[in-house]
């Protein structure tokens, strides 16, 4: 059945093309999610760095809207850690590898208020998405750019959070030191993650997907931060009961890390346990 739709489609689109027709919607957004797949196939036979290869695949999640799918799941979890993030009215707040900016929108129209939300992703098409779904949110900002080199000066940020992402990041040693630059002392890291050691039924979405992804245990995160200079390092896990009659689902348990940037005393001395490794971030 799924074949001859797809002969259908083919015999309409050589039609169009020869008849010299312009496309109806359908077939433009057909042909424009091949185009996008063979921009994926092109960067993994190439050999292209992995930062292309995840804007080429995420742009093709985007065109076949993933992102806007995973707005149910994640959105439950989301709501769960905005509470846990004490924003405040007038907080820059980074939401890295937004997606379809689902986390973007409940920040920026968060009860609790926050001042600007900057909405990054490797993505331009996801970016597009979230951008034209976000329309009504005048203190949304996006960007595009990789988690390895935030365009923001230091200490700009008075928060980050990335949602769902974080194990899609090749160098997270890397990721956090950029997060770190950019975020202002005493500010805040949010990582929330369905896909972790110690969620054994998540680790069966590994294959699921068509690149590689980053994965750890709980004690692993949280060494990986503080040996990079955070400090009041948390994990807190979000767990969801069986309930009767809803077919169980890898998001019914999500991993919530939050991490701290020393603040600097007026000596400029760094608070904190740390304060060694930190000073040298710092410096």
């Amino acid at each position: 059945m799924i074949r001859l739709s797809r002969i259908r489609k083919g015999l309409r689109l050589l039609k169009c093309l020869a008849l010299r027709k312009p496309l109806d919607p359908e077939l433009q957004r057909d042909v424009h999610v091949l185009r996008l797949r063979l921009r994926v196939w092109m960067s993994v036979l190439t050999r292209k760095p992995l930062d292309v290869r995840f804007h080429h695949e995420f742009n093709l999640w985007a065109a076949k809207g993933v992102g806007e799918d995973m707005d149910n799941p994640h959105r439950r979890i989301i709501e769960l850690a905005l509470p846990k993030m004490g924003l405040a009215a007038g907080d820059r707040i980074l939401d890295l590898a937004c997606g379809a900016g689902l986390a973007s929108r409940l920040l920026a129209s968060s009860p609790a208020g926050c001042g600007r939300v900057v909405a990054m992703d490797i993505s331009d098409e996801m970016l597009r998405h979230a951008r034209s779904r976000s329309s009504r949110l005048p203190n949304v900002n996006f960007v595009c750019g990789t988690a390895e080199h935030i365009p923001f000066p230091d200490n700009f940020f008075a928060k980050a959070l990335s949602v769902e992402a974080f194990y899609y990041f090749e160098r997270q040693d890397r990721v956090l030191a950029d997060l770190y630059r950019v975020l202002a002392p005493g500010g805040r890291l949010f990582v929330l993650i369905c896909l972790y050691k110690d969620h054994a039924d998540s680790l069966a979405t590994v294959d699921a997907v068509d690149v590689p992804v980053q994965v750890r245990s709980i004690a692993e995160y949280k060494a990986l931060l503080e040996d990079n200079g955070w400090i009041d390092v948390n994990a807190e896990e979000f767990v969801r009961a069986p309930q009767p009659g809803r077919k169980p689902d890898v998001h019914d348990r999500a991993l919530l890390l939050s991490a701290q940037k020393p603040v600097l005393s007026a000596q400029g001395m760094v608070s904190g346990e740390r304060r060694e490794k930190a000073s040298t971030l710092c410096g």
